[in-house]
């Protein structure tokens, strides 16, 4: 079975695999199908209510009822008799050693007690009792309801305490002044914060709180055709459509209803493979790219599903814009941008509603555009910040168009995106597994790559540094095409720079690495010298695997020389009496190029060489060399499997011709001063 014959039983199986399991994932609910926003007329008939409802308060009805709640709710207090009778033993103690009389001791306990009995707070607690609620004062297994009036702050408790001092005769006010001992001391709180009962009954009192408001009974109506949606109106919609959902359910055929969903699932499938087939075609040969991207499908459509199941507010908690990155990491973003926003048209269905997919699409075109300037390291989390803020404006706009206020925003909406956007980060590591599953090289790790500081660009730059010099330039050359024809600027820039890494074996057999003194060709015979310079191929391929250069990268090894002679050698063979027949060995053994990308890196590798031999660096000289370059590789079929135009060679063409010129354009030449007499 050929290979073209298993792609047409393997493609179609992938898809409807994918299609199946999509569809057994989806919720089993029929979508309310009145659909409708504040502001805006009731398109449909006049719509009376089918069955009793209740109107379901609005999150911020409920948020303002917690608010007054917690507001006006009355605090717990525990009066602790045990500090009432530490401090009167204190004082009983105090009194003895300095003889008060019987009779003083006895007043003075007594009003210490009246004190005590009716409670003594510290200050900072009374000050933030509510006049209106008061306190609960425990004791024991009673609570008692007091008003702030009724107890005592442990200022006002003194403030009394001197006061009734006052009323005391002469002798007994002289008898415990010259007693030096100050008597407030004995006056502390003995009203504690009751945490744990506070926080129960309050609790309890939220956990009351209705979730309703009225009701509708059958028959009643709702809206007219043709009348605007106010917020009234909108609110006993959502309560028709929640109780439909929870009680009344899908009253329909659930056939007919998986019918709907699976034709929603199969249109949506088939629009991604028309546009795989539009925009990159080379996917339906290539299987993995194809489960890949299948895979990140079912990951959308069957994760929001189920998450649906959990709990519909959680979906906002989900990082959808992340499968953007990922898609984006190992394909171009005229590819992944239109797949995304396909993979997210089922979210209407799951969701019953456009809300969340809008937000999502605008928010993962933006998280794109961010991450091509902070994608790498902590540049990462300033990325999320602009995410998050994309997620809060965009929910803001929706918001305004559908209130019209600034009021009623809900505070969790900041917590969701938050969470979303630093999920995003978390689990934007997984594009490297990805890569590693799938055999994918991630634009994390072309930059990588193309840092000229790793061990194998350092090896090739000690051992071979005029190769290295020569790839850098090829690779400027090669970077710059491909963003005149929209090319991988990237992949060719590193295509460019480990090229010729089969260098690093024999590096003083090449011209780029000789001295003007000697040349080691000199001492061979051409054939044995074509042989050598055709083996950096081979030993290129050698040492990708030794530095674990992915094969896509690797390729550009065997491609950028193609099936070419190597023309100097075979030349000298001829001249020298050699068999014009014997092709074979000067023949380079490498693929032919298949991509835009291998191409421009042959090119841009020819034309550089091929330039360093002009003795005059003129536009025309230049000129004509590039297009004699070109226009060999043309002739010599080198370009026969590549999917590229003959406009996209032409662009490639002029772009060279620039970028030669720049690169060897000509030097000042300073005058040389002349001597003075």
């Amino acid at each position: 079975m050929t290979k073209k014959e298993k792609e047409k039983i393997i493609i179609p199986t992938l898809f409807i695999l994918v299609a199946i399991l999509t569809i057994i994932s989806l919720p089993r609910e029929g979508q309310f199908k009145y659909q409708y926003q504040k502001g805006s007329p009731w398109m449909y008939e006049n719509l009376d209510a089918a069955f009793d409802f209740p109107i379901i308060k609005t999150d911020e009805e409920l948020r303002l009822e917690r608010e007054k709640i917690t507001r006006h709710f009355t605090p717990y207090f525990l009066l602790k008799p045990d500090i009432e009778a530490e401090q009167l033993r204190a004082f009983s103690s105090e009194a003895i050693r300095v003889e008060l009389s019987d009779e003083l001791q006895s007043k003075l306990l007594s009003l210490y007690k009246t004190i005590y009995s009716r409670g003594i707070m510290d200050n900072a607690r009374y000050n933030e009792l509510n006049p209106e609620t008061g306190l609960a004062l425990v004791q024991g297994k009673m609570a008692d309801k007091k008003s702030s009036a009724e107890i005592f702050s442990h200022q006002t408790a003194r403030e009394y305490f001197q006061n009734r001092i006052e009323t005391f005769s002469k002798r007994e006010v002289e008898a415990m002044r010259s007693s030096r001992i100050d008597f407030s001391i004995f006056i502390v709180p003995n009203l504690i914060y009751d945490e744990s009962t506070t926080f129960a009954v309050q609790s309890s009192s939220l956990q009351d709180i209705s979730l309703t408001k009225g009701i509708v009974y059958t028959g009643q109506r709702i809206i007219s055709k043709g009348e605007i949606v106010t917020g009234t109106t909108e609110q006993t919609l959502n309560s028709m459509r929640a109780e439909y959902n929870s009680k009344i359910g899908f009253s329909g055929s659930i056939p007919l209803l998986i019918v709907g969903q699976t034709l929603i699932i199969i249109l949506t499938l088939f629009v991604i493979f028309i546009l795989i087939q539009a925009i990159r075609p080379k996917m339906l040969h290539n299987i993995a790219e194809l489960i890949f991207t299948l895979f990140l499908f079912l990951l959308v459509v069957g994760g929001s599903s189920l998450v649906y199941k959990i709990g519909p507010s959680a979906l906002y908690l989900l990082p959808f814009p992340v499968i953007v990155l990922f898609l984006d990491s190992f394909f171009p973003t005229r590819f992944s941008l239109p797949v995304y926003i396909l993979f997210l048209i089922p979210l209407a269905v799951i969701t019953d509603g456009y809300h969340l997919l809008l937000i999502n699409l605008i928010v993962g075109g933006i998280a794109v555009y961010v991450f091509r300037f902070w994608g790498r390291g902590w540049q990462q989390f300033l990325s999320a910040l602009f995410v998050f803020i994309a997620f809060l404006l965009t929910d803001l706009a929706f918001h305004l168009i559908s209130e019209g206020t600034f009021n009623q925003l809900n505070g969790t909406i900041v917590r969701n995106y938050g969470i979303a956007s630093i999920l995003m980060i978390a689990s934007y590591p997984l594009v490297f597994l990805f890569e590693k599953i799938f055999g994918f090289v991630s634009l994390s790790r072309l930059r990588d790559l193309a840092d000229t500081g790793n061990k194998a660009l350092r090896e090739l730059s000690e051992k071979a540094p005029g190769t290295m010099q020569h790839s850098l330039q090829v690779a400027n050359l090669a970077e710059t095409a491909a963003r005149t024809i929209g090319a991988d600027a990237l992949l060719c820039r590193v295509g460019a720079l480990y090229h010729d890494i089969g260098k690093i074996n024999n590096p003083q057999y090449f011209g780029e690495n000789q001295t003007a003194s000697f040349n080691p060709h000199s001492l061979l015979n051409p054939r044995e010298s074509a042989r050598i310079v055709i083996q950096h191929v081979e030993d290129g391929k050698v040492l990708a695997k030794k530095f674990g250069l992915p094969s896509l990268v690797s390729d550009f090894i065997e491609t950028h020389h193609g099936r070419t002679r190597t023309e100097a050698f075979y030349t000298t063979w001829c001249n020298e009496g050699g068999d014009p027949a014997n092709v074979e060995d000067f023949t380079y053994e490498g693929q032919l190029p298949t991509t835009p990308e291998h191409v421009i890196v042959m090119l841009a590798d020819a034309v550089e060489a091929a330039c360093r031999s002009l003795k005059d660096y003129t536009p025309e000289s230049i000129s004509s060399m590039v297009n004699k370059m070109v226009r060999q590789r043309v002739s010599e079929d080198q370009l026969q499997n590549a999917d590229i135009t003959y406009r996209s060679l032409r662009r490639i063409q002029e772009t060279f011709k620039v970028q030669i010129q720049e690169m060897y354009h000509s030097r000042i030449t300073y005058p040389k001063r002349k001597r003075l007499k």
